[in-house]
């Protein structure tokens, strides 16, 4: 019985050293530093469809087992905006021994702007008719694509069974969180196969510069003596309307053009200057 005694205690005693050193040599020989991304100091700018490559650009990671881990860096996210066209973006690296570090830095993009809206069809509709608006009225992104699902539109006033102008607004933001905001004219007008009609190519346009009004003539698609009628010269058409630069903001141009049966039609271009 006291030799079994002996024996389990010098067992014990085997294991526990065996133990002990395993484990010191676990603590002296096994990594765990971890490895270091360095960026060269210089501000990224990129597009807003920046591959992950191109979002590494200028950016090294070392470890002191591993060497060079550059090719091993990834791009573990990009935030919302944090300015204008700014975000940050969050990268890690992982060396062999499963050691990790991550690294932060701003990113500038070239090409960003807020989401836009476009409007194919003018915003004038008969008098007790349905106003419809997601069928010519949509919101892009750069960054997003197409968000027409995502506006929210919000009518003020507004009674198809009364002649006049009214407004509405539409709002959109993208998953940067920007949002944009744009105020548009709703015409409800008496109108009859004998009122002339005006086309244009386009009925929304972002402003580029210090357009005036008419600089914008060259939107005029057709216009028409009446709804079959023969065609009338562009330059008939009037064009009304203010667009400050200086304040963004939405802005109407009005092109008018009354038939020789005394018959008046107008349309809208929105303006927006940004």
């Amino acid at each position: 019985m006291r030799k079994l005694q002996i024996t389990l205690i010098a067992l014990f005693l085997a294991v526990a050293i065996a133990f002990c050193a395993v484990f010191l040599h676990d603590r002296l020989t096994a990594d765990h530093t971890a490895p270091r991304i360095v960026s060269d100091g210089v501000p990224l700018e990129v597009s807003v469809n920046a591959t992950d490559a191109e979002l590494c650009a200028g950016l090294t990671a070392a470890d002191d087992r591993d060497g060079d881990l550059t090719d091993r860096i990834i791009v573990r996210r990009v935030s919302q905006l944090t300015g204008a066209n700014s975000a940050q973006a969050t990268y890690t690296v992982f060396d062999s021994a499963s050691n990790f570090c991550t690294f932060t830095r701003p990113i500038y993009y070239t090409d960003y702007h807020k989401p836009r809206f476009s409007l194919s069809q003018p915003l004038v509709y008969g008098v007790g008719s349905t106003v419809t608006l997601l069928d010519r009225l949509k919101a892009e992104d750069v960054l997003d694509g197409d968000l027409t699902d995502k506006m929210r539109l919000t009518l003020v006033n507004l009674s198809v069974g009364t002649e006049g102008d009214y407004r509405i607004r539409v709002q959109v933001t993208n998953s940067a969180g920007d949002t944009s905001m744009l105020s548009l004219t709703v015409m409800i007008r008496n109108r009859t196969a004998r009122h002339p009609v005006i086309t244009l190519s386009d009925y929304l346009v972002y402003a580029t510069g210090d357009e005036t009004p008419e600089d914008y003539r060259s939107l005029i698609a057709s216009v028409l003596q009446s709804e079959h009628g023969a065609s009338v010269d562009p330059s008939k058409v009037e064009i009304s309307g203010k667009i400050d630069h200086e304040h963004p903001g939405s802005y109407d141009v009005l092109f008018s053009y009354t038939n020789d049966a005394g018959l008046e039609s107008s349309v809208i271009l929105t303006v927006v200057v940004e």
